[in-house]
């Protein structure tokens, strides 16, 4: 490998889409690209096409490259995104492409690990590729409760935690997933550490400042009363197998007829799940007064005008969305999911915690941190104190001594 005074590092994503994991790669990227000893590669394994949505936010001098990229190879993958494949489909992709797709991948990876000299596996789904490079410095990111993932899927749980040890270094992004991975995984002791999600504060306040944008413009025109007489948000995938819209629809259901309030819940984020939470608000006669919007490339002017963020989800890793809150000074009730809310949240000071799926505690949760105006106060004191600890001044340090 030629010598060179920058330090060359490789980020691996699976697939680049719109979730969560995508948004704080991006964080990461654009934060690195403004530095001048770093040069940088995105690896991505499937070309997801359209559908990369966050393609032009990406720096322009940081090199992206698609490991497998060819119409026939990745369109079903794509439409698997979009739509339920027929079985025949699944199987000639699963046993007739995806072999392809596998040599590919392992071939790009041999041909980029020579010429960088840090890999960082940001959704930690290339391990069985890596496991046979030695000659660079391999990071895992891993974004998941340790524990929720084993409950999931015991078997590939087990089999991650080993090939885990292919790595040089594993990331969690909260304290509370590495306690869970120094249980699950002892072996792991000298290669986990912590390193929380950042975001750039200034940069966040200026999109937000864009206002409300996408399809959300339209739909201002038509519901601009809900910027006079207020809303709750909720802003994340439509996926019940993690997320749980359910529980937040019966809680809002509950603070229409029990307390009497009159905002109404605007959610942001598309899934598989979304007809499903439709049907849901009819049955529960709340359709409407819950308005979808999908996915907005911006959601942050909706977010700086809400009267409540509301999260709720069975399990995460570190919730970008609760970062992004915090500093936009909105005021939050989330569920004390495994892990990540109860840590930023700083155990309740910067925002509501209540159980998981307790749709009557969420709603007393949400009536309270609307009408008690001290306690919005000592959250919004709060808020200001957690607020530094996911700054890239905090977590730049811990990111060079990773390198």
């Amino acid at each position: 490998m030629e010598s060179t005074s920058r330090k060359r590092i490789l980020f691996l994503m699976s697939r680049f889409l719109d979730g969560g994991i995508d948004t704080v790669l991006v964080e990461y990227l654009q934060h690195l690209a403004r530095r001048d000893d770093y040069e940088l590669t995105l690896a991505i394994g499937i070309s997801m096409g359209p559908l990369e949505v966050f393609a032009n936010r990406l720096p322009h001098h940081v090199k992206v490259e698609w490991l497998v990229k060819a119409g026939w190879l990745t369109r079903w993958r794509q439409e698997k995104i979009k739509r339920h494949l027929p079985l025949p489909v699944k199987i000639y992709d699963e046993f007739v492409l995806s072999p392809i797709r596998r040599v590919l991948i392992s071939r790009g990876l041999h041909r980029l690990t020579a010429i960088h000299d840090v890999v960082i596996d940001f959704d930690c789904c290339f391990y069985s590729f890596l496991n046979s490079i030695t000659h660079v410095r391999k990071i895992a990111w891993f974004h998941f409760s340790f524990e929720q993932a084993m409950q999931q899927n015991r078997r590939r749980m087990l089999r991650i935690g080993r090939q885990l040890a292919c790595y040089d270094k594993v990331v969690t992004i909260s304290e509370a997933m590495q306690e869970e991975g120094l249980r699950l995984f002892p072996q792991l002791a000298n290669k986990l550490c912590v390193i929380y999600n950042a975001k750039d504060r200034e940069q966040l306040l200026q999109r937000a400042a864009e206002g409300v944008t996408d399809s959300g413009s339209q739909f201002f025109t038509l519901h601009s009363s809900l910027f006079t007489s207020g809303y709750i948000l909720a802003v994340e995938r439509l996926e019940e197998s993690q997320k749980d819209l359910t529980t937040l629809l019966h809680a809002f259901q509950q603070l229409r007829t029990r307390y009497q309030h009159a905002e109404r819940l605007v959610i942001i984020g598309k899934g598989h799940s979304e007809e499903q939470l439709k049907q849901l608000a009819l049955q529960l006669g709340i359709a409407d007064d819950v308005l979808f919007l999908g996915f907005q490339s911006n959601p942050y002017g909706w977010m700086q005008h809400c009267r409540l963020l509301v999260h709720s989800a069975k399990f995460e890793g570190l919730p970008t969305v609760l970062i992004e809150a915090l500093m936009l000074n909105c005021l939050i009730v989330a569920t004390d999911c495994p892990t990540g809310p109860r840590e930023i949240l700083g155990g309740g000071k910067a925002g509501l915690l209540t159980p998981v799926g307790d749709a009557t505690a969420l709603a007393d949760a949400m009536h309270r941190l609307l009408t008690d105006t001290a306690l919005q106060q000592r959250i919004r004191e709060g808020m200001t104190l957690r607020c530094r600890y996911f700054t890239f001044e905090e977590t730049g340090r811990l990111f060079d001594a990773l390198l």
